[in-house]
């Protein structure tokens, strides 16, 4: 087998990027053949698409007692500059107050990492030493194996952090023939994922920001680096020329001929009491406070749903708040060992909601890029409803976060840190939805680069072209 492009996707959204915009249905297209490893080649989204593009579907999953997640949560303290990254800061925070004396292991890790993280700032040879430990130990006979088996000219890894797709890339990197090129799933990969225990011969950007940290983190040529745009948030730019938001918001039960709220939500690991400012924002909506007409939408995030993040116990929560103003758009999941793999239609249909809102509400999520993408109103929850939480366990940290901290600094979105606040900003928007429009604008072209003539996947698509 020999093969021109092949993606390694180990994750729901990055699969999202490249088979919902059908990107690598138009590299076939264009004469390549094209491979796509997963950890799970039954996964009925995947083989699916994969089947009618004539794209080669190969599973790699390999059982290591090495790469758990133990080691995940270890390996930022030798790497990381912790205490100057709240993101990576707010992790070791969560791991104490996660960890009980009564299981002495869980109790004392945290703590030890932490210790060793303030001997390597005095003593950082120790950094250089754990580095090529790891690329020692990412030496994987069944990720070369699969390589040498399939032979690609081009190999893509959309999440590095991920130790099977450092595995495979280290194969990459290690082979003169095999060109290697990361391709990032989401846009705080870089500032809050931990360091990528490989790199990659070139790199594709979101736009200037991502552009910026891969200079500023991994010390990147900025020639190697190519700013495409992001493939999935071509479906914004298509419902914007032909919005169908009225057909989703009837089959959710609600009225399209009027107006509406739309709040997607975080997991409760982020923001504990985001369900009591969703139930505020449904009474809110039943009293008519926002207008006689105005109704609301609620987004659960996948990580409300499923995974290790999920807390089930809101479902009641939400199902309850369902009226005829009022109505829950639960995200479709499937059944997978891909994390977080989504039915085809869900982004279309989310895109279509997004559209149609009046004001958009979120803790910190990407639906506000999502939702700068079509120039829609961003409100970021940062409070904690009426509870009182101190920093590291409160909602209020997730707009310190790097990622999310440098889109805030563009004054595309708004920050709401009480329900005084969350009423009035809605409501400002309610009576003007222009405002703040040229800051939205400003926001989303250093988010994502500006749309030419083509679309960001045949930006992609194009990419490829000049590299073979």
């Amino acid at each position: 087998m020999n093969l021109d492009i092949v993606y390694i996707v180990s994750h729901g959204f990055a699969a999202r990027m490249v088979t919902q915009t059908n990107l690598l249905g138009l590299l076939v297209e264009n004469g390549k053949s094209v491979g796509l490893i997963c950890p799970d080649k039954n996964d009925s989204n995947l083989k699916s698409y994969c089947d009618k593009h004539n794209i080669t579907l190969i599973e790699f999953n390999p059982i290591s007692q090495f790469w758990t997640s133990q080691y995940a949560e270890m390996r930022k303290y030798f790497l990381e500059d912790i205490d100057n990254n709240v993101a990576l800061k707010e992790k070791h925070i969560y791991a104490l107050r996660k960890s009980s004396i009564s299981k002495p292991f869980s109790f004392i890790k945290p703590r030890l990492y932490y210790l060793i993280y303030k001997l390597i700032k005095v003593f950082p040879f120790f950094r250089s030493w754990y580095k090529k430990r790891e690329e020692k130990h990412l030496q994987s006979s069944e990720a070369t194996q699969l390589i040498e088996a399939i032979k690609p000219k081009v190999l893509v890894s959309t999440y590095p952090v991920s130790f099977i797709e450092a595995m495979l890339l280290k194969v990459g990197n290690e082979k003169s023939d095999v060109k290697t090129i990361i391709h990032l799933l989401s846009w705080d990969n870089i500032t809050c994922k931990g360091h990528f225990p490989q790199l990659a011969d070139e790199y594709i950007a979101w736009g200037p920001i991502m552009r910026d940290e891969f200079i500023e983190y991994y010390n990147i040529d900025p020639k190697k680096i190519h700013m495409c745009g992001v493939p999935h948030f071509d479906v914004h730019f298509d419902t914007m020329k032909s919005p169908d938001f009225k057909k989703y918001i009837n089959e959710l039960g609600l009225n399209a001929n009027k107006p509406y709220l739309f709040f997607g939500m975080s997991s409760p690991r982020f923001a504990p009491h985001e369900i009591d400012i969703v139930e505020w924002l449904a009474k809110n909506i039943e009293d008519k406070i926002f207008g006689e007409n105005m109704q609301l939408v609620i987004r659960p995030h996948p990580q409300n749903v499923s995974g290790g993040m999920a807390d089930l116990t809101w479902i009641p929560r939400l199902q309850k708040l369902q009226t005829q103003n009022v109505a829950i758009d639960f995200p479709n999941v499937s059944k997978s060992n891909l994390q977080w793999s989504m039915q085809n239609d869900d982004m279309i249909k989310m895109s279509n909601i997004l559209y149609g809102a009046s004001v958009t509400i979120n803790s910190g999520s990407t639906l506000s890029i999502d939702a700068l993408s079509l120039d829609r109103p961003i409100v970021l929850s940062s409070f904690d409803a009426d509870f009182k939480l101190e920093y590291w366990a409160s909602a209020r940290r997730l707009i310190d976060f790097p990622h999310l901290k440098k889109l805030i600094y563009f004054k595309g979105v708004d920050i709401a840190q009480n329900f005084n606040e969350l009423k009035i900003i809605i409501s400002k928007y309610i009576s003007d939805i222009n405002y703040n429009s040229h800051s939205r604008k400003h926001s989303l072209n250093n988010a994502i680069k500006e749309r030419s003539s083509l679309t960001h996947t045949n930006e992609v698509v194009q990419f490829f072209q000049c590299q073979m």
